[in-house]
Order: C-alpha cells, then sequence, then structure tokens
C-alpha cells in the first residue's frame, strides 16, 4: 500500500492541491485524511474511488489504481464493497481480485461473500449455461450455508437473474416481490442502492416486453432518479436508458434515439468488460430504429446478422438478407423470432411472420409482436411488405 499512497502523495502534489481541500471533496476531516495517507488508516472504498476519480482523467491509470488498491487493502468491509462494486460497473477483473481477497480473509462473514461473489463472477464471465449455474447454485447451497443477510439476497438475485436470462418474465414479478422488501432491511446504503436498482432493471425489461410500457417507463425513471455521487450505479442507468430507448421503438423515433443516444454518451464515460459489451448492443439497437423508421441509414452501426439482414432488406437486396438469415438458421439450428420476422419481410411469406408472432408470445415478448404485426397487416391490406413507423 505504501507505493500505492505514494502515487497519491505525488499526485496531489502535482496538481498544486491542499491535502485539506480534498479531504473537504471526500468528506471526511484533514486529521483523518492525513492518517489515510500515511498508511495509519485505510481508505473507506467509495472515498478511494471518489479520490482516484478526482485525481485521475485517464481511463487506464484510473482503472490501475482502483486494483491496486484492492489488491492491498485488508479492511474486511473494504473487500466486500470492492465485491460489489466489479459487479456492478461489470470489471470482472477487479471482482475476481476482490474475491480472492475474500478467500484470504480471516474474517468468515468476508469469506462468505466471496464464496457468493465467485458465483456472481461465474455467471458475469458465462463459464456455465443458464440451467448449469441454477444446478451450480443448488449444489453449494446444499454444502455451504449462508447467514448474512446480504449474501442469502445475492444468491436470490443470482437466481432472479438466471430467471430473467431464460425468459422466465412471470416469475420475476413475484419473485422481486419476496425480494424487495428484504433488500430495504440492508443497512449499507450502498449495498441496499444496488441491489434494489438490480431488480427494478430487471422488473423494467420484464414490464416493457409484458406490454406493461407505463410501469417500465416509471421505473426506469426511478433508476435515473437515484442518487449516486460515485459512480456505482452507471451501468444499471445505462439499462434503464435502453429500456426507455427501446420502449419508443414504435410510438416514437425521436424519443427514442434521445434515449439511446445518452445511453451511449454515458456508455462511453465506462470502459469496463461490461460496458464495451452493451455500447455494441445500444448502437445496433439504434441501427434498428432507424432502419424499421427507414431514417439516417447513411451511418449505421450493427453488430448483429439479423439487422444487417434487415439493411439489405431496407435497400431493396432481399437476395442478400435471405442468404444471411439461412445460412444463421444452418449454423445455430434456428431463428430468433426477430429474425424469422425479417426472412419473413425478404421472403414476403405471411406464414413466417405468423411464426414470428407466436415466438415472440411464447418467449414472453409480447411487445416485439408488433413489428412482425405491422408488416402482416400491411402485407394483407396491399400484398406488398411496407415498413415505417411500426405501431
Amino acid at each position: 500500500m505504501k507505493y500505492w499512497l505514494a502515487k497519491i502523495i505525488d499526485e496531489i502534489d502535482f496538481q498544486r492541491k491542499s491535502q485539506e481541500n480534498v479531504a473537504k471533496h471526500l468528506g471526511i476531516s484533514g486529521p483523518a485524511f492525513s492518517k489515510n495517507l500515511s498508511g495509519k488508516s485505510e481508505l473507506n472504498f467509495l472515498n478511494m474511488i471518489k479520490l482516484v476519480k478526482d485525481l485521475y482523467e485517464d481511463n487506464v491509470e484510473l482503472t490501475f489504481m482502483v486494483r491496486e488498491f484492492c489488491k492491498k487493502m485488508n479492511g474486511k468491509k473494504n473487500i466486500r464493497m470492492a465485491m460489489e462494486y466489479g459487479n456492478a460497473i461489470g470489471d470482472f477483473e477487479l471482482l475476481r481480485i476482490a474475491v480472492q481477497k475474500g478467500f484470504n480473509s480471516n474474517n468468515i462473514v468476508t469469506k462468505e461473500w466471496a464464496f457468493v461473489y465467485e458465483m456472481v463472477l461465474i455467471r458475469l464471465k458465462r463459464f456455465l449455461s443458464d440451467k448449469s449455474l441454477l444446478e451450480e447454485l443448488n449444489e453449494r447451497k446444499k454444502h455451504r450455508i449462508v447467514k448474512s443477510a446480504e449474501t442469502k439476497i445475492m444468491l436470490d438475485i443470482i437466481t432472479f437473474y438466471t430467471l430473467y436470462e431464460s425468459r422466465e418474465y412471470k416469475m420475476l414479478f413475484s419473485y422481486s416481490e419476496m425480494l424487495l422488501p428484504k433488500i430495504e432491511k440492508i443497512s449499507d446504503a450502498f449495498i441496499r442502492d444496488l441491489y434494489r436498482v438490480r431488480i427494478q432493471e430487471i422488473i423494467a425489461y420484464a414490464s416493457l416486453m409484458d406490454e406493461q410500457i407505463d410501469k417500465s417507463r416509471n421505473i426506469c425513471h426511478e433508476i435515473l432518479n437515484t442518487e449516486d455521487d460515485f459512480g456505482y450505479l452507471d451501468m444499471l442507468k445505462v439499462s434503464a436508458l435502453g429500456c426507455l430507448g427501446e420502449s419508443y421503438s414504435f410510438d416514437s423515433y425521436e424519443q427514442s434515439l434521445w434515449y439511446l443516444n445518452k445511453g451511449i454518451d454515458l456508455l462511453n464515460k465506462c470502459h469496463s468488460h461490461r460496458a464495451v459489451e452493451r455500447n455494441r448492443n445500444f448502437l445496433n439497437m439504434r441501427s434498428y430504429i432507424r432502419l424499421i423508421s427507414k431514417k439516417k441509414l447513411h451511418d449505421l452501426d450493427i453488430y448483429d446478422v439479423g439487422e444487417e439482414a434487415l439493411k439489405h432488406i431496407i435497400n431493396g437486396n432481399a437476395k442478400e438478407a435471405v442468404r444471411l438469415l439461412r445460412n444463421e438458421e444452418k449454423e445455430k439450428g434456428k431463428l430468433t423470432p426477430m429474425k424469422l420476422c425479417y426472412l419473413g419481410m425478404a421472403l414476403k411469406d405471411q406464414s413466417l411472420l405468423e411464426q414470428s408472432i407466436e415466438g415472440f408470445i411464447n418467449e414472453g415478448c409480447k411487445f416485439y409482436c408488433r413489428l412482425p404485426r405491422k408488416i402482416l397487416g400491411e402485407f394483407n391490406k396491399n400484398g406488398i411488405m411496407y415498413i415505417g413507423d411500426a405501431k
């Protein structure tokens, strides 16, 4: 920790900041900050985050300093907070470091956190399928009983995410009603906010797919209005912006793009593994909105074969779209409901559009039935395909 503290002190001096003013910025006393810098006491994890963000603009250096602090820290609360922070921002390496520190801790509760957050890391890195993850989760529960409220809830949240990823949307609503009251009893505001907003994130999207659009939008705005001075909710706020953008897909091109662009702006300030993946998803979604609206088609960022096929359909090259989608079908074994919709558009095939609608309903994605229904309606009316402001 001496090397880390020396770097911090040098950076404060280099920027000609007084330690007293930095302490005020962190909301702690000057003497307390002096003890932190001398190594007599360990910086609170969130104060460390605030300090590093204040001193370093370069993301590579900022990430390095956060990870180095975590390698050297010993405070049991700091180790636990680092696990959830790494999880929240999508920094898998930070989460791995914190989990390892937890396993090496002499504190029983901290070891328990490491046991649970190792499962979080396994889920995030997709080492196991949803089914295998649930099986592993149940096996671990049999062999080790967790006692702290936070770890019990996090195990429930892992199950909650697995239900979401398996598209078991109906079960999510009742599960959330069981989880949220437990979360509100957590005393630590950092953990409580993150756990609660995680549940809200999933319920907002599940509500959208269930065509409870107003409910979904209200939850998203609650997420965006949650106070956060440290940036640990940024990725969850990105999700809320993405959900809002999707919710306006068929209602307002302008509002949809506004929310998606806000999400992209926020993602550009994040540089974790998850942020890179999410940024591609946002760019692809923005391209999808432009394509179904037939607007601003000159600079599309497409990262999925489905939207690549849709682009060819819009540009009048249905043959190439069919080729791409048939190759996808051959490779994956079947097409998703959305890709079935695109194939139906390309071939002007009513039965494929009907299969797309049925597929969306079976997956609990009633919201996206709007696109094939719109196209099917125009096809039945005019005998041609029409793509515009689908409603």
